[in-house]
């Protein structure tokens, strides 16, 4: 089992003289005979991590294991998916048990252990970041779509890595075009919602329900501003109404008075510009749909009412 040691890339041993993972060509190269490697082998001073590639020192961590990954998939291969984005901040992206590999058609190399190797005619270029050698950011997040079945995983996704300029909608859009059709649609939906507006899985979902609700247009994450200076982010606003809809977020924790404070001073303060709020929990929404289209549409027929019964006064 490899050790988390999330803030350090170390290639090469304490000393500086070995990688700390080895391919056994390179080792040869090195001057190491077989019976040599085989000696450091056997008396625990070097590990076989992969075949034909060893740890030349006494912990596996994280690194080693990705690093390990590339040295035994070739020179050409990069990292993609969960493996090429899991330290970059995603909320979404949890480091994987199995590490995800490109190489190009033409390798040999076949999957081993806890490396899969995936075999392409369309290799990228390596993403400029620090670390291991990894995919342009938007291939590693499509190939990442690909394999989540849920579509609010997806949104998750690529709200994240867009609101976090990993990679912009065109650059996601031009992956899926030139990608597989085979498994695509949670992306393509999801680069859908992200482009209208949504900043959230929650939000994708929800605006998905309210757009086949036939409901007044509506804006997604609009800036209603305050008189005296500053501004506010709706999740959704229907501006001719003055109507606010807010998805709570789940990260939120409802039984923190504190939090609780801060959602009720952000509705006081936006019903005191005119505007009616409704909010609603994600779990609410996914819970029942319907109910929730119901309501918003049994919501937005009393505030017009509201408004046109004013104007007659």
């Amino acid at each position: 089992m490899y050790q988390d040691v999330p803030d350090t890339f170390v290639t090469y041993d304490r000393w500086g003289e070995l990688p700390r993972v080895i391919a056994r060509v390179e080792a040869t190269g090195r001057g190491y005979s077989r019976r040599a490697i085989e000696h450091r082998l056997a008396t625990g001073q070097w590990r076989r991590v992969l075949p034909q590639t060893y740890l030349t020192g006494n912990t596996l961590t994280w690194f080693d294991r990705l690093n390990a990954a590339l040295v035994f998939a070739g020179p050409d291969a990069v990292l993609t998916g969960a493996a090429a984005l899991a330290d970059l901040r995603l909320r979404s992206v949890q480091r994987p048990r199995r590490v995800l590999v490109l190489v190009p058609r033409s390798a040999r190399v076949r999957p081993s252990g806890w490396v899969r190797i995936r075999r392409t005619d369309r290799m990228p270029e390596a993403a400029l970041v620090p670390g291991p050698r990894r995919a342009d950011l938007a291939r590693s997040v499509a190939d990442l779509a690909l394999e989540r079945p849920r579509l609010d995983d997806v949104r998750a996704l690529v709200a994240q890595a867009v609101r976090g300029q990993l990679c912009t909608l065109d650059e996601l859009t031009a992956e899926l075009a030139s990608g597989p059709r085979r498994g695509s649609r949670n992306l393509r939906c999801a680069i859908d919602d992200v482009s209208a507006g949504a900043w959230s899985a929650p939000e994708g979902r929800a605006a998905a329900i309210l757009r086949r609700s036939h409901v007044p247009r509506f804006e997604q994450n609009a800036r209603v501003d305050r008189p005296g200076g500053g501004f506010f982010i709706v999740d959704f606003l229907w501006r001719a109404l003055r109507a606010v809809l807010e998805i709570d977020s789940d990260e939120h924790h409802y039984d923190n008075p504190a939090d609780r404070d801060r959602t009720s001073r952000r509705q006081s303060s936006l019903q005191s510009l005119g505007l009616t709020v409704m909010s609603r929990r994600p779990a609410a929404i996914s819970r029942d749909p319907r109910q929730f289209r119901l309501d918003v549409q049994a919501w937005l027929q009393a505030r017009t009412e509201e408004l046109v019964a004013r104007v007659r006064r």
